[in-house]
């Protein structure tokens, strides 16, 4: 359908006012910022469907079910099928309009009569009417060229939208993941912490330790069981706002993969060819509709500066049938007159004195044209920032994933290791405090690094134009 629509438009315009359109030259870099080595088993991030970034299964059901059903979706596919509708209504300007008007008088005559006055008449009239506007300079075929690239602009529209809704349940899905892991660690947390007041009140009891160590035993306890509600509250409400994404009512959502097991990538994901992504991002693609709409809608400007041609022309018959003449129901004894004509009326209306609104209408046109061209320049720029800043998340949150995962092992252990010198009495039970509370906020700045990693391969596959392919085997536009 787009590359038939493409095709109207170059058509259309031939011959028209309209200037010929030349992309913008945007001066693409020879390579992203700041991007390493890409690996080179895997094709650019873009160019892969969603289903093939994203392998867990529970995440694939989800997304189908988002694709299929998320609103903001629904809504951008009828606004294709809008513009298409007022495409075919202009592109019918083109053709001939004909109509047919069919009507009938029927008389009847009561009291008196003339001599040869007949006692009832039917007359029945058809008329047939044709009008044309012969486009010589290009007026209609331009507006044409305009509805058909508002086609094309909403249906990019509506792959903006879905590769938006895509990156949206992908992120809330890893963020809930994440927020089941700080459930869990907080929990067996506090767990943890249980028996070690308990430990510290025994110790008290005996006369080892002292009511501080109690209190700052029990501190760390009420601390975690703080935390848990508010965790728990995140989670039932991320799970509410992904069921509403995905076209539903807020409910439970089902888990599939750990965190640790989704999206696994290259050290460095493939970005593709900078130039690639000006065919790649449908927003982009979108934009240059709209600067390609704002180019046509120049040649229907300038058209209105030369005379406008249009033919009419019209046909018809009529009869007038009197005393005896069958006809329907009707019946009439004598007589039948008939009459017919055939009219051409061709017009050519020429602007002569309209206070300059004619041109100022063109200059109007292209100041359009110029904002359009800026505005997709501003696009391009603003996607090669989005490819490079999640480029430098990915790179650098994968390193952080690194050494975090050194400082939560080194934390968890020294955490160990206080709790055996303050249970042999080498230390004070500070000690244990300070390596606890290290050691539970590194394990969750742990998990927050892997999400992070997570959401940055996310951040990365939206910004290269990947999310608005349609699933193998599901009817695309």
């Amino acid at each position: 359908m787009k590359l038939a629509l493409l095709g109207i438009i170059l058509v259309q315009l031939l011959g028209t006012c309209a200037p010929p359109y030349h992309r913008p030259d945007t001066d693409e870099p020879p390579a992203y910022r700041d991007e390493a080595q890409a690996s080179q088993v895997m094709p650019p991030l873009g160019e892969l469907g969603w289903w093939e970034v994203f392998k867990d299964p529970q995440l694939q059901s989800l997304l189908r079910t988002a694709v299929a059903q998320n609103y903001d979706i629904r809504v951008a596919a009828q606004r294709i099928q809008e513009a298409e509708a007022q495409y075919t209504v202009i592109a019918s300007n083109q053709y001939p309009q004909i109509n047919a008007l069919l009507s009938a008088q029927y008389q009847q005559i009561n009291g008196k009569r003339a001599v040869l006055q007949p006692k009832s008449t039917f007359a029945p009239n058809g008329l047939l009417t044709l009008q044309y506007e012969v486009d010589l300079f290009g007026k209609v075929r331009s507006q044409a060229a305009v509805a058909a690239a508002q086609v094309l602009e909403t249906d990019f529209a509506r792959e903006t939208v879905t590769a938006s809704i895509v990156s949206a349940v992908a992120t809330l899905y890893f963020q809930l993941r994440e927020l089941d892991v700080e459930l869990a660690i907080s929990k067996e947390t506090l767990a943890a912490r249980r028996q070690s007041l308990q430990l510290v009140q025994y110790r008290f009891q005996g006369g080892i330790a002292t009511l501080q160590d109690v209190r700052q035993s029990q501190e760390l306890v009420y601390e975690t069981a703080a935390v848990i509600p508010v965790i728990e509250r995140t989670i039932a409400q991320t799970e509410d706002a992904l069921s509403i994404l995905i076209g539903g009512y807020p409910n439970a959502v089902q888990r599939g993969l750990p965190l640790t097991e989704q999206v696994a990538l290259p050290r460095v994901p493939a970005a593709g060819i900078p130039s690639a992504i000006l065919e790649q991002r449908p927003d982009i693609r979108a934009s240059e509709e709209t600067l390609i709409a704002a180019n046509a809608q120049i040649g229907v400007a300038r058209a209105l500066l030369y005379p406008q041609f249009t033919i009419s022309a019209g046909a018809g018959a009529g009869t007038a049938q009197a005393n005896g003449v069958a006809l329907g129901p009707f019946v009439f004894p004598q007589s039948n007159l008939g009459q017919g004509y055939i009219s051409i009326l061709p017009q050519i209306v020429q602007q002569i004195f309209n206070a300059g609104a004619a041109r100022a209408n063109v200059a109007g046109t292209e100041a359009a044209k110029e904002a359009a061209v800026l505005q997709y320049v501003q696009t391009v720029h603003q996607a090669f920032g989005d490819v490079s800043d999640a480029l430098i998340a990915y790179d650098k949150n994968r390193e952080a994933v690194i050494e975090q995962t050194a400082y939560a092992a080194a934390s968890v252990d020294a955490l160990r290791l206080a709790n055996l010198r303050y249970e042999g009495g080498v230390t004070s039970y500070l000690e244990v405090l300070v390596s606890d509370t290290q050691a539970y906020s590194a394990q969750i700045s742990l998990e927050q690094a892997l999400l992070n990693e997570r959401l940055a391969v996310v951040q990365l596959y939206k910004a290269t134009g990947g999310g608005w392919q349609p699933e193998p085997g599901v009817a695309a536009r």
